[in-house]
């Protein structure tokens, strides 16, 4: 029998970045893990997750969009943040997004077997929590099978930190939740503040 303790967030969200990042170093040094894979858009959340991750002996990988998302022919992720990340010891990772790409084909092409995936993984807030092993597996980054910690956040930040079983784009559906080390109960607040942010941005 296995007792760990799990931070719940009531309302997820940027500010609870730290306490994200602090639980998932100390589970990483008390599971043996060697690699956390953290998402982040512009580099910010990357730059403190390597900053507490320094010479620990722990793998930091940084996640961010592809080239063109959200908004057509920009990169989000500063160049200043993948300096930093570097000299601090992590890498970063830009490859296509594996999963939500399927929410933008969907527009034109319909419903495909991925677009499911990724609205059940919406649904159980752990989408993008899944998509950076993926993208981390497929660059080789990380292996299939290995046990690595995925962080994640509302938007912004990170509010989410999941133990797994590391696997590639293809077999996404091997990619198994293990423990998990913090997770927001709800993202209604986060998701419309997304959303009203990018209704300003379409006009």
């Amino acid at each position: 029998m296995i007792k760990r303790e799990t931070i719940y967030f009531e309302e997820g969200g940027e500010q609870y970045t730290d306490e994200t990042l602090k639980a998932s170093l100390k589970a990483a040094k008390e599971l043996d893990i060697k690699t956390v894979i953290v998402a982040s858009n512009r580099g910010v959340t990357g730059v403190k997750a390597a900053e507490m991750f320094k010479d620990t002996g722990i793998q930091v990988i940084v996640v961010g969009h592809q080239m063109g998302f959200p908004v057509p022919k920009v990169q989000q992720f500063k160049p200043e943040n993948w300096e930093r990340i570097e000299e601090l010891g992590g890498v970063i990772n830009l490859g296509t997004d594996v999963v939500t790409n399927s929410i933008r084909r969907r527009q034109k092409l319909g419903h495909s077997p991925m677009s499911i995936v990724c609205q059940t993984l919406i649904s159980q807030k752990v989408k993008v929590n899944v998509e950076i092993v993926a993208k981390a597996c497929d660059a080789g980054q990380v292996m299939p099978g290995d046990r690595v910690i995925s962080i994640a956040g509302s938007h912004l930040g990170a509010d989410t930190s999941v133990v797994f079983l590391a696997s590639d784009s293809p077999n996404i559906l091997d990619i198994m939740p293990q423990m998990y080390i913090a997770f927001p109960l709800s993202r209604a607040k986060a998701d419309k503040d997304y959303m009203a942010k990018r209704a300003v941005q379409k006009k």
